[in-house]
Formats: structure tokens, sequence, C-alpha cells
């Protein structure tokens, strides 16, 4: 990667962070051009496109990066999250796991596999994750599975009543135990 190449990467990352997520996509789409064989280039290109609510284009970008990088657990990360919003769950749930194999001490991506398997109505898995991720970030984990009952479960209604009721009785034993 050149000078230039890391000035875009910079540039992109900043507007990813500023949810500027159409100049993202816009910076990295041309990022990608100079150099398609690096999977931080695609990693990036696929963050703007996640914060840019473009799931479909962000999973393909994800998929780019682990083509050339398999074994990148950032990368696999977000994939996971990519997977979750477009609710293809058993995928998420290996993408996820891979993470928590590679980097046993990431509350945030352990947290993610925990719903992750909510939603795949395994409660003992989850709860054996949130456990975990509490462990390892209380502050961390309790804000994910705040945000994901705000802002998904409560809304959703795809959402079984009984996956709610789940996150519902765990966000209320975090609660207790804070």
């Amino acid at each position: 990667m050149d000078e230039l190449e890391d000035q875009m990467v910079v540039k992109t990352q900043e507007l990813t962070e500023q949810k500027k997520g159409d100049e993202a996509v816009a910076e990295a789409t041309e990022l990608a051009q100079l150099d398609p064989k690096d999977a931080i280039v695609w990693f990036m290109k696929g963050k703007a496109h996640y914060v840019d609510s473009q799931f479909e284009e962000a999973l393909s970008c994800f998929s780019k990066a682990a083509e050339i990088d398999r074994e990148n657990p950032q990368i696999w990360h977000m994939m996971g999250y990519a997977l979750i919003t477009l609710n293809r769950l058993p995928e998420a749930e290996q993408a996820l796991e891979y993470v928590k194999a590679t980097q046993p001490t990431n509350a945030e991506a352990i947290t993610a596999l925990a719903i992750c398997q909510v939603m795949l109505l395994k409660p003992d898995e989850a709860r054996r994750n949130i456990e975990l991720g509490l462990a390892l970030n209380k502050s961390v984990t309790h804000a994910m599975l705040e945000h994901f009952h705000d802002k998904f479960f409560s809304i959703s209604k795809e959402t079984a009543s009984n996956t709610k009721a789940i996150i519902e009785r765990i966000l209320e034993t975090i609660k207790l135990i804070r």
C-alpha cells in the first residue's frame, strides 16, 4: 500500500466513524479500484457499506476480504454483524464462533454471538456467552444487549415473543448484578 492508499484508508475510516456512509462508500470504492487485492481495502469498503445500511454489499466486501485474508478475526466479526442483520443466523454464528476461538477475550464478539444464539433459540449457549461477555466487560455487554433490544428485538414483528422474553429476562438479570 502506498501513501495515497494509506491516506484514503484513513479518510474512509474517519467517514465511517462519522456515520457518513455514502461518502465513505465512494472513497472506499475508489480505493478498491486502486488496490483490489488488499484485504484491508475490502474490509473498509464493507464497513462503509454497513454504516450506509447496504448490508448485502457489506457482506460481499467482507467475503472478498476473507478470501484474501482468511484468518483475520476483525473481518469475521464484521461479517457476523452483516449476517445477523441479513437474518442469516447459522452463518453468523459460525463467523462469530471463529472470532471467539481466535480472540477469547473479545466481549463484543462474544455478546454478538450470544445475541445470534438467542435469535436461533439456543438459550443455554446464549446464556453462557452472555455470562462470559459480562465477566470480560460488563459495560460493553450490557450496552450491546440494550442496543439490540431497543433497536431490533422490541420493535421487530418477526421476533418471536419467546425470543423477546429471553432477552428481557437477561437484561433484567444484568440490571440486578450491576
